[in-house]
């Protein structure tokens, strides 16, 4: 067999395990909208940040679709706390099939390196020389954002549990996480917490006492609906609610167009 035709088949290989992929995907997440779009008529839902609970109607239900597959998203809006939360679909999945998931994702698909929105949020927290900093959700090979500031001198280190990592300071096991923190950060990550409060209270754990952490993401506003791995918009009062039922306050917020960052304290 020929080079040429050797590149040729696995070519066609490659054609024919993207098209699997993209069916299976496609048929499972149809398969569960259905079962969804008659469970969710009588179940009753639960803010995942405040704790209020209601039947759908008792919320503002918000839809779109997803642009990895993941079929129709239907959020809702907590009328107590204002943040939108959902869908409940992938809210109700096991972590292992979460992380599974990304895999399949990253696999695929790698985010833009946003090291200059990551230093600004770093840069936030005001870091000391001899402080220690996470970068929480650093990202994979793409970002280059922990070298970057450990090239300045600063004492960072980064965690990315769901792409792979090129990087001695960069780990993807929350085992390897043992010291606490003067800072944490990220950048594009908090709307993916299914479970937000008890992020946060690892959070609280992780920093040392007046400890401060920055996150920084668009979806402070109901903006970048358009997938499932996007569980979470931190609209109005709730990251203040958020903050108090963990152990923190909100100490600022800056807003400068798509760009917004919330910094907590921790108490």
């Amino acid at each position: 067999m020929s080079n040429g035709d050797l590149e040729q088949r696995l070519a066609l290989l490659e054609r024919q395990q993207k098209i699997a992929e993209t069916y299976s995907i496609r048929s499972f997440w149809k398969a569960l909208d259905r079962s969804y779009s008659i469970a969710l008529q009588t179940r009753s839902l639960q803010c995942i940040i405040c704790g209020f609970e209601g039947s759908r109607r008792d919320y503002e239900v918000l839809t779109s679709e997803c642009m990895f597959g993941g079929g129709e998203l239907e959020r809702y809006q907590c009328p107590n706390c204002d943040c939108v939360f959902g869908p409940q679909k992938y809210l109700d999945l096991d972590e292992a099939f979460v992380s599974l998931d990304y895999e399949l994702l990253y696999s695929r698909y790698s985010e833009s390196d946003s090291i200059e929105n990551e230093t600004r949020t770093f840069e936030s927290l005001r870091p000391q020389s001899g402080g220690l900093f996470l970068d929480w959700g650093c990202g994979g090979a793409w970002s280059s954002t922990v070298s970057s500031l450990r090239d300045r001198g600063y004492d960072v280190w980064g965690y990315e549990p769901s792409a792979d990592v090129s990087s001695q300071f960069v780990v993807n096991s929350r085992d390897q996480i043992s010291a606490r923190f003067d800072g944490i950060f990220s950048n594009n990550v908090i709307e993916h917490f299914r479970d937000p409060l008890a992020q946060f209270r690892e959070f609280h754990d992780l920093l040392k006492p007046g400890g401060k952490m920055a996150h920084s993401s668009p979806c402070y506003r109901y903006e970048y609906a358009f997938t499932r791995f996007h569980t979470l918009f931190l609209l109005g009062r709730s990251p203040e609610v958020l903050a108090q039922a963990t152990g923190f306050r909100v100490s600022d917020q800056i807003v400068d167009g798509q760009y917004i960052n919330t910094i907590f304290e921790r108490l």
